[in-house]
């Protein structure tokens, strides 16, 4: 459900030189809580959510699955 999601976050993250533990204290989520939604353990939109806020991105749900836009409203190609 959050495949394509979470690999843009990965790509995202690195680009903007963030750790799992920055995203955790800019977006107010526990670091094991990320964790374990990036390694699949958990799916919450919630998180997700919070995830986008750090990343200034916006979530699409699309097909079943969710994926990531610019604020422009156009899907990421990283």
């Amino acid at each position: 459900m959050f495949d394509d999601f979470k690999q843009k976050v990965k790509m995202i993250a690195k680009s903007k030189c963030l750790t799992y533990a920055q995203i955790a204290e800019k977006s107010g989520v526990k670091e094991s809580t990320i964790k374990a939604f990036m390694c699949g353990a958990t799916d919450s939109r919630r998180v997700a959510e919070k995830i986008a806020d750090v990343l200034e991105v916006k979530i699409v749900y699309c097909n079943g699955d969710y994926s990531i836009t610019t604020e422009k409203g156009q899907m990421t190609n990283e």
